[in-house]
């Protein structure tokens, strides 16, 4: 008696999967395998639509392990075909699913294995023991390590992002937008007496309130709490001595019946130190000479604002570096303060923003699809927030970073000054600096009043940190079961060996020795990929779209001494003309959303079989929901409002 089989294959939220080359199937079972059967060619098979047959078995192939896909090229060429997913349902309706979510490319025939998670030593078959190494070997070849230059972390060895695996790349249906700096000044209708719609649409409060008030010592000291860079500022234990900063210099502005010392021991004193910046010269490339390395005091008044009120412009105090503060003539003080924006945008865009959120997403993106097979549960946790960020990083560096890219006419730390910039944050940055609470305790800022980036951060992060935690309780029993885990221990180790050059210095770990270390791990790496780059990218264009706010490059020197900076210094300092425009343009495209993005908590590919597994991502789904509530209802009170860590403005993983 024949045994009947009905499959379901579908294409997931692929628009256009649809092929006119031939497809066939066979399912592979425990107790043998079916004949392959051709399906004909599914040109019509669209996003969302399933196409439905029946296989019949001399026999019962028992559980089904495998699905195999085949594909031969019809006529002209081979036609790329995506899979979502393959659905069996035997006789006696017991349902196999297999999630796939790959393209066959060519006529390799496609193996899937049944859906549910599975760590290395939990595959219980000859049959999957060679899948899991023929699988794993290919992966290993197709994404491999590179070295873009030396002390920075390593990358995807694909230059192009049209060489890397079909897997890897953006559907069609989710293209990137990027533009060229040309396309975008044009764009944005720079240089012409009227702005263009564009630029019009772009228009928000944010950037309003900035173009009005980016001159007042409130709005810039805000920035280092909301603006774009806000995880450098410090409390002050002590001042430092190289920013000899006096009772006498600064008193007038701490208010009567006080004193520096008094307001260092109350915790109001804070600091943010750019020594990183200390020594690199600015890109001479494109004739860009000046680059400081300022520090500046900070001081949360009575009435809860942050202030400025000392800024030293180098690391190096003396006669030519003074000390300026508020009581200084206008543009002293004014010109004082771009010099540490200026600062800012360097650190900003290098390491909070490239290093950090793109290099490392890279980093995990890479580890995750060399070591973690596709049935792996931790793979199955992560790949929506990695799987695109080798594509868009190729993208990034082609356009940004590379030799006479964006990043060459539009930064102080253009040209060679990038990888000097790149190689110091990575000495600097810490397993501690990357996990947000931790970060947030070593800076002492735990309760500096609107901090509105902690507290929407932390709120992510928990919520980020409860799901990884159920989603590991349902796949390790123990700390054992961690420990006894090959392929997350290789997983972790090829990202501090390969990715952060095995420095000892770092903090990261190598390896995991419990649960809890897995899920803070866990935790920091889909923040980093999701709400953390969403804080320093999302709002580029409103923040420093202005030139005066967030000058990316400055043309004179720093004054060596007060009293002598006019307005005329101040205007020439900044960039004109087509440097002017090629910097607003720049801003534009480093915040361009993606025309379509896939926002967090968002799951298209439906990885995780397992029910308890799916209930939990519709708690993280519910907590995500209640978080934008409360974000919401705390804005309407704000005169600014705080939206970088809206959940439905963060994407599932890095973009562009």
């Amino acid at each position: 008696m024949k045994v009947l089989y009905q499959i379901t294959i579908g294409t997931g939220n692929v628009f256009f999967a649809g092929t006119k080359d031939k497809i066939s199937v066979m399912l592979v079972g425990s107790l043998g395998s079916s004949e392959k059967v051709c399906i004909g060619n599914l040109l019509r098979l669209t996003q969302g639509r399933n196409y439905q047959m029946h296989l019949k078995t001399e026999s019962e192939l028992g559980d089904l392990l495998l699905v195999k896909l085949f594909k031969e090229t019809f006529l002209l060429g081979d036609d790329d075909w995506f899979c979502g997913f393959v659905s069996v349902e035997t006789t006696n309706r017991l349902t196999y699913y297999f999630p796939c979510y790959s393209w066959i490319t060519d006529s390799t025939p496609m193996e899937i294995i049944e859906g549910a998670a599975r760590k290395r030593h939990e595959y219980n078959s000859p049959i999957l023991e060679q899948y899991w190494v023929d699988k794993m070997q290919k992966r290993q070849e197709e994404y491999q390590w590179a070295v873009h230059a030396p002390g920075i972390p390593k990358i995807i060895h694909h230059e192009k992002a049209k060489d890397l695996p079909r897997d890897a790349k953006i559907p069609i249906e989710r293209p990137l937008g990027i533009l060229s700096i040309d396309e975008a000044i044009s764009l944005l209708g720079l240089g012409e007496e009227e702005p263009s719609a564009t630029a019009i649409a772009y228009i928000s409060p944010v950037k309003d309130y900035v173009e009005e008030h980016w001159h007042e010592d409130w709005c810039f000291g805000y920035q280092f709490l909301n603006g774009l860079n806000p995880i450098l500022i410090k409390q002050c234990k002590e001042i430092p001595e190289k920013f000899p900063v006096t009772e006498q210099m600064v008193g007038p502005f701490l208010g009567p019946n006080t004193s520096l010392q008094q307001e260092v021991q109350k915790g109001n004193i804070y600091l943010v130190d750019y020594e990183m910046l200390d020594g690199i010269k600015a890109n001479p490339e494109a004739g860009h000479e000046y680059l400081g390395a300022p520090m500046c005091l900070l001081y949360v008044n009575p009435m809860n604002d942050l202030l400025p009120i000392a800024i030293q412009i180098t690391q190096h105090p003396g006669p030519e570096c003074p000390i300026f503060l508020p009581s200084d003539s206008h543009c002293d003080w004014l010109l004082a303060k771009m010099w540490v924006r200026n600062a800012d945008v360097q650190v900003h865009q290098l390491v909070s923003h490239l290093l950090r959120t793109h290099l490392f997403g890279e980093i995990f993106g890479i580890a995750t699809l060399r070591s973690l097979a596709s049935a792996h549960p931790i793979f199955k946790l992560l790949m929506p927030h990695v799987k695109y960020t080798l594509h868009i990083n190729i993208e990034a560096r082609n356009l940004l970073i590379s030799e006479g890219g964006v990043f060459d006419k539009a930064f102080s730390t253009g040209g060679t000054a990038t990888v000097e910039g790149l190689q110091r944050g990575l000495k600097r940055t810490t397993y501690e600096s990357m996990c947000l609470p931790d970060n947030l305790a070593a800076r002492g800022v735990e309760k500096i009043p609107n901090y509105y980036f902690r507290d929407d951060a932390q709120k992510i992060w928990l919520a980020i940190n409860k799901f990884t935690e159920n989603i590991v309780d349902v796949y390790y029993e123990n700390d054992a079961s961690v420990q006894s885990d090959t392929e997350l221990q290789a997983w972790v180790k090829e990202i501090f060996t390969e990715g952060l050059l095995a420095n000892p210095l770092s903090g990261f770990p190598s390896s995991f020795h419990s649960k809890t270390e897995l899920i803070k791990f866990l935790t920091m790496v889909i923040f980093t990929c999701t709400g953390q780059h969403s804080a320093v990218n999302v709002g580029q264009y409103e923040w420093s779209s202005s030139i005066e706010n967030s000058p990316s490059i400055m043309r004179k020197p720093a004054p060596t001494e007060k009293g002598k900076v006019t307005k005329k210094d101040i205007i020439d300092t900044l960039p004109q003309g087509i440097q002017k425009y090629t910097v607003i343009a720049t801003t534009y495209l480093l915040s361009k959303p993606a025309p379509i993005k896939t926002r967090l908590g968002t799951y298209e590919e439906e990885r995780f079989t397992e029910p308890v597994a799916r209930s939990h991502t519709t708690d993280f789904q519910q907590a995500l929901l209640q978080i934008e509530q409360e974000i919401t209802r705390r804005n309407k009170d704000l005169p600014l409002p705080y939206n970088y860590f809206l959940p439905s403005l963060i994407d599932n993983s890095v973009s562009i």
